[in-house]
């Protein structure tokens, strides 16, 4: 009868811990689903609808069709389920000048990105903040005091999180040139 109590305890700590990954899983799925990415013309106007609304920060995010690192990207970073709660706060919006959506007009208020990727912050209607990504080495720079004295640290999920958070927190006066 001891025996039965211990494997009976150890049964229902293992459904407990089943449904709460079960749950986990399924909260983020919902977060994925409930915001979505945005593109082109269309979803440019309504994330600043959304920003205005929410006061939530803006992601843009500048691809090419045949862009290799693009995908690369992608695969790696935006796809990557541990990133699902960080992307759930910001409201997202993809660009392809050559998709046919618009993204050309809406890219004449961005700064020209020679090699895409391209990725942007912004908050409050206030300036674009840059996130420099350079995929093939997989590192992404860190703001410092300024944008200017940060430094390259490899990219990764907690990476890509704090240098969001730092870049969203930065007053620095080189963003007021990139303001749209």
């Amino acid at each position: 009868m001891k025996n039965l109590g211990k494997w009976l305890g150890l049964l229902l700590a293992l459904l407990l811990v089943a449904g709460g990954v079960g749950w986990y899983a399924w909260n983020q799925q919902a977060l994925a689903r409930g915001n979505p990415w945005l593109k082109g013309e269309q979803g440019a106007a309504r994330a600043g609808q959304l920003a205005r609304e929410s006061g939530m920060a803006v992601l843009y995010v500048i691809e090419s069709d045949k862009c290799r690192r693009c995908k690369l990207l992608d695969k790696a970073l935006w796809q990557d389920p541990a990133l699902t709660s960080t992307l759930a706060g910001l409201i997202k919006v993809r660009l392809n000048p050559s998709a046919g959506d618009g993204s050309e007009r809406v890219l004449r208020r961005f700064p020209k990105v020679n090699t895409p990727p391209g990725i942007y912050l912004q908050q409050g209607g206030g300036p674009l903040k840059p996130i420099q990504i350079v995929v093939d080495i997989e590192q992404i720079w860190m703001p410092g005091v300024t944008y200017r004295r940060g430094f390259f640290m490899p990219l990764s999920v907690a990476g890509f999180d704090a240098v969001l958070r730092t870049t969203l927190a930065l007053d620095d006066p080189a963003f007021v040139s990139l303001a749209p």
